[in-house]
C-alpha cells in the first residue's frame, strides 16, 4: 500500500488560519502564503512567481543544505523550484502545526515529509543502498516567511531539527509504498 502524502495539507492549514484572521495586513500575507504553497503543490509556476517579491532571498539553515545557503534573486529562486520538479522531489507534505503572523513575517512549524529518488539523495551525500529506489525523508521544519510592503514574499528562512539526510530520517520505500504522484509527469 502506498504511503499517504497530502500535498495540500500545508495550504489547507494556512487557509484555516486565514478563515479566523481579521487583520487586513495579516490576511494579505496569509493569502500570499496560501497561494505560494498551493502553487508549489500543483507546479503552477505563474502563480508561484506571482507570490514573490522582485528580488527574493532564501536561506537554508539546515545541516546538509548549507548554513545560509539558498537561492538569491528571482532567477535563482525560479531555478530552485524548477529543479524540485526536474529531480522528481515534488511529492511532499508540510504538516503545519503552528502559524504565527505579524505585519511582515509568518512563521510556520511542523513535520515535513518528502519523497526523494535515491540518485538525488546520493548527490546530496546520503548513504542509500539503491539509487533507483524511492525514499521518504522526514524532518521537523520551522520556516520564517518575510514579506514586503505589497504583501509579496521576500524570502524564506528554513530551520530544521538537525541534519536533513541522516539515516534515521531516510526510509526506503517498497515499490508498492511509493505514492502514485511520484510517477506522474509534472509541467
Amino acid at each position: 500500500m502506498a504511503i499517504t502524502i497530502d500535498q495540500d495539507k500545508g495550504w489547507h492549514a494556512v487557509d484555516a488560519r486565514l478563515a479566523r484572521t481579521t487583520n487586513p495586513r495579516h490576511r494579505l500575507i496569509l493569502e500570499n502564503l496560501r497561494d505560494h504553497l498551493l502553487a508549489e503543490a500543483t507546479a503552477d509556476f505563474d502563480k508561484l512567481l506571482g507570490t514573490l517579491a522582485p528580488n527574493p532571498d532564501y536561506h537554508f539553515w539546515i545541516d546538509g543544505s548549507g548554513f545560509g545557503a539558498g537561492p538569491k534573486g528571482l532567477d535563482a529562486v525560479t531555478a530552485h523550484y524548477r529543479r524540485l520538479y526536474e529531480e522528481n522531489r515534488h511529492v511532499l507534505e508540510f504538516d503545519i502545526e503552528r502559524i504565527v503572523v505579524d505585519d511582515d513575517v509568518i512563521v510556520t512549524e511542523g513535520w515535513f515529509r518528502q519523497v526523494y529518488p535515491g540518485r538525488v539523495l546520493v548527490s546530496r551525500g546520503a548513504d542509500v543502498d539503491d539509487p533507483d529506489a524511492a525514499y521518504l525523508v522526514t524532518v521537523r521544519l520551522v520556516l520564517v516567511w518575510t514579506y514586503d510592503a505589497d504583501g509579496k514574499l521576500v524570502g524564506e528562512d528554513s530551520y530544521a531539527d538537525g541534519a536533513m539526510f541522516t539515516p534515521d530520517r531516510i526510509q526506503k520505500l517498497a515499490p508498492e509504498e511509493v505514492p502514485a504522484a511520484f510517477y506522474q509527469p509534472v509541467g
